[in-house]
């Protein structure tokens, strides 16, 4: 009998233990879901480059507001604006009780700082400057938002490209290329950033790559004499960048004139570093380095 006693109370005991258990099991997952959900749920972008990586990644309806700046794609034209990159409405962006906040390093730091003691999570990422830098923020960003599968599938397919292009490139002949970003004054790429990364992997060699300084000069460019110029002139209207077209053209001497082989790239290319315009760009590039190439599999 006290033996029955004894199993049916450590019976009792274990359903209770293991209830209990249970419990606490499912109130942590759900306080996780929820903590999960409620920083993903608002989100205001401080920067064009974040918000075109929060549509890349499929998280525009977690996108409650962004900048003045932020016009692609179309949709983002139609969202909250808080201000420019540079110079935020605080007041505006408490009033809408963001759970995170999505900085640039464009963002100025006492208005950060403003936004963090009001209790606003704020989230800083500087500007990729490389491809890989791109693959790392793509795949942080989606960790931020939720989206880390479709970040790391959006990487995968991007880093499957680029090696595709770069083995391609390199059964090519490479090419002199220089690359114009600005007009006055005359301004170029080096090493260390995405645009040369263009070049490099689209079977070019960038005749600016080891200087110092991209400030440059048109007597250095007839010097080099590249095989191609490519013009993308930043902060410009397309007619600049045709303007600038006709204006090497001119230069018969230069092998990319001689040959026709002048272009003026949208300048999307060269200032919205997301993977896929980075994927976008390069292709086009390939395509205008080794004409050849096209159609190629």
């Amino acid at each position: 009998m006290a033996e029955k006693i004894k199993i049916k109370y450590i019976f009792k005991k274990t359903c209770f233990l293991f209830s209990l258990c249970a419990f606490v099991f499912c109130f942590l997952t759900n306080l996780s879901y929820s903590m999960t959900d409620k920083t993903h749920r608002r989100v205001v972008s401080l920067g064009p480059i974040i918000t075109e990586m929060i549509y890349m990644l499929c998280a525009e309806n977690q996108l409650i507001a962004n900048t003045t700046y932020c016009v692609v794609p179309a949709d983002a034209k139609f969202k909250e604006k808080i201000g420019t990159v540079i110079q935020m409405n605080i007041e505006k962006i408490i009033s809408l009780k963001p759970d995170v906040v999505i900085a640039s390093t464009l963002s100025r730091e006492k208005q950060i700082e403003i936004l963090k003691r009001q209790g606003i999570n704020v989230i800083r990422y500087k500007n990729p400057k490389t491809f890989p830098e791109m693959c790392q923020m793509t795949i942080d960003l989606g960790s931020v938002l939720g989206k880390k599968d479709k970040a790391l599938k959006i990487v995968k397919e991007a880093q499957k490209t680029v090696d595709k292009i770069k083995k391609k490139a390199e059964k090519l002949i490479p090419k002199k290329v220089f690359i114009q970003i600005g007009l006055k004054p005359l301004h170029t790429v080096t090493k260390d950033i995405f645009v040369n990364e263009y070049i490099r992997y689209g079977g070019g060699i960038n005749i600016a790559e080891n200087e110092n300084s991209g400030i440059y000069s048109r007597e250095k460019v007839l010097t080099a004499n590249p095989d191609v110029i490519f013009v993308a002139t930043m902060g410009s209207s397309k007619k600049a960048g045709e303007i600038e077209k006709k204006r090497w053209m001119k230069f018969s001497s230069i092998n990319a004139s001689a040959t026709g082989q002048v272009y003026v790239l949208n300048p999307d290319i060269v200032c919205s570093p997301t993977l896929i315009t980075f994927v976008k760009g390069l292709k086009e590039i390939l395509s205008l380095i080794h004409p050849e190439t096209v159609g190629m599999q």
